[in-house]
């Protein structure tokens, strides 16, 4: 080792604290080796990392990370308290030492009296690193045996209560879960209306009309403390409805946690909401994104209706006249642009009243029908992970990472679980993909638009993929066709009857309006 090196103290302490391992005691340990007459050395800084398993990479960690990428040059010793401060990996301690032995930097245990430039400390390094991760796999199955405890008994082991849960006090100690009555029924109330086309932010508008306290000011009034009056948005709305803890899955920062078999942890035996139908429900609502909007649309057909010369969308806009009358129209949105030949535009009324007849009269009697396919896209992303996980299994086994009794005896669980699991669900897929690709909804193509407002509306047709053009004919007169393409692919798949007067083919309807005087005036 160099004659009066410059040091890098590393302090580290996981989430699993002990006094005995204090950053206080871990600095002064340094420090004193440090200034020893043996040493003479001076401390260049400190890479300190507070709440960080030793599982964790040495160069991942945030604190002592950069010494390595970016402050090589800075320091000639790593000094720690003991080893196991350093990693708990024998795998990442060796890349430590064969770095650092590159790099001409020593590693020195203060504690222990080792040190990595001589070759009996190397020897003694690597023996006590081989210990240390047996004691962290040990550390592991104590902290899963102690949770598991607590789940089983169906304790709570997280911290603000989740939307639409309140804490019960069991009688040996401890919290569990139960539902919140008036939330738990405020939750399937918004699910009913996403389903039924409200935008998240006409849900929003409606319950801080209704003045419903948020989710948070709710358990603030629970407690007798002063609600701080936040409102309801569709973000919040969206944000509830896609947490896995509606459905009794066990989150920590935003991520599903899983048991030592790669399960889901669950949170209570009664969620809001089932997770199968919940998993159904989300993948439908993503399949939606690009439909339904943050704010309400102006109008029915706007987003909707296409240009027939260019293809671009068309948009809701308004014309006030001199006496103050105003008229709504749709344009073609490629006019601001130029790009295209020959916008179109027409009269939202006229436009609005040609698809309605269309719904009502020529698809009036169909049966609306929905897409029964959104619970396999969940089955395949579970399976997906599934088999990642066996793949990550296999490769550390085949690798001979896995050196503990410990680390044996949960490989070989977690494979036979995981294992099970990936024959269910390939199971499950084949099934789903067997069965009908639709199912009916129970009601007519009338029914549905009867009870929809404008904004719904929009959102039907988009789903329904129901198309809407705008064209011209020679003499100005405004050409609009009206095409459903779902209705042909319905019958193909599922036989469905059509009722007399209906082919099988994609039904469609085409208005003639005539022109008016505002349709020839220059945009």
């Amino acid at each position: 080792m160099v004659t009066h090196p410059r040091v890098l103290g590393n302090v580290r302490l996981s989430i699993l604290k002990d006094d005995t391992t204090s950053p206080e005691k871990q600095r002064h340990a340094v420090e004193h080796w440090t200034a020893g007459p043996a040493v003479g050395g001076r401390i260049v800084g400190w890479a300190e990392d507070l709440d960080v398993s030793g599982a964790m990479h040495p160069f991942k960690r945030p604190g002592l990370g950069p010494w390595f990428t970016e402050r090589a040059d800075e320091w000639d010793v790593l000094a720690v308290w003991k080893l196991d401060r350093l990693s708990r990996r024998a795998g990442h301690f060796a890349e430590i030492v064969d770095w650092c032995r590159e790099h001409g930097k020593a590693i020195v245990s203060v504690s222990e009296s080792i040190d990595m430039s001589t070759p009996m400390g190397k020897m003694f390094a690597q023996i006590i690193a081989a210990f240390a991760e047996g004691e962290l796999d040990t550390i592991r199955a104590r902290a899963l045996s102690g949770s598991a405890a607590r789940k089983a008994k169906g304790v709570w082991i997280g911290g603000v209560e989740p939307y639409g849960y309140h804490f019960e006090r069991q009688e040996g100690g401890g919290k569990k879960l139960v539902l919140d009555p008036s939330y738990a029924e405020l939750f399937r109330e918004i699910v009913e209306r996403l389903k039924s086309d409200w935008s998240s932010y006409k849900i929003a508008v409606d319950l801080n009309q209704r003045g419903v306290p948020t989710w948070r000011d709710h358990l603030r009034i629970v407690k007798g403390e002063e609600p701080r009056g936040v409102a309801w948005t569709a973000n919040a709305i969206r944000a509830i409805v896609m947490n896995p803890t509606v459905a009794g899955i066990y989150t920590h920062k935003g991520e599903n946690v899983v048991d030592e078999n790669g399960e889901c942890v669950r949170i209570t035996d009664r969620p809001l909401m089932e997770f199968a139908d919940w998993s159904e429900f989300v993948a439908a609502l993503k399949s939606d994104r690009p439909v339904r909007r943050a704010t309400p649309s102006r109008s029915m057909l706007g987003g909707v209706a296409i240009c027939q010369t260019c293809g671009s969308r068309m948009s809701s806009n308004k014309k006030v006249k001199a006496n103050g009358t105003v008229h709504h129209y749709y344009g073609c949105n490629s006019v601001n642009t130029g790009t295209c030949p020959s916008p179109n535009r027409i009269r939202r009324d006229d436009l609005d009243t040609a698809v309605g007849s269309f719904v009502n009269v020529t698809l009036g009697p169909l049966p609306v029908m929905e897409r029964a396919g959104n619970s396999i896209s969940q089955a395949k992303a579970e399976l997906s992970e599934a088999e990642a996980m066996l793949d990550r299994l296999e490769a550390d086994y085949l690798a001979g990472r896995l050196k503990t009794d410990v680390q044996i005896e949960r490989y070989w669980g977690q494979h036979g679980f995981q294992s099970v699991k990936v024959q269910r669900l390939r199971d499950e897929i084949k099934a789903a993909e067997e069965a009908p690709a639709w199912k009916a909804t129970g009601r007519t193509y009338s029914e549905e638009w009867a009870a929809k407002d404008d904004e719904q509306k929009r959102v039907f047709l988009q789903r329904h993929r129901i198309a809407v053009t705008v064209g011209s004919t020679e003499d100005g007169s405004r050409r609009v066709l009206v095409r459903v393409p779902e209705v042909a692919e319905i019958a193909d798949e599922t036989g469905l009857h059509v009722p007399d007067g209906y082919e099988w083919v994609a039904p469609e309807a085409e208005f003639i309006l005539p022109a008016r005087k505002a349709y020839k005036r220059s945009y």
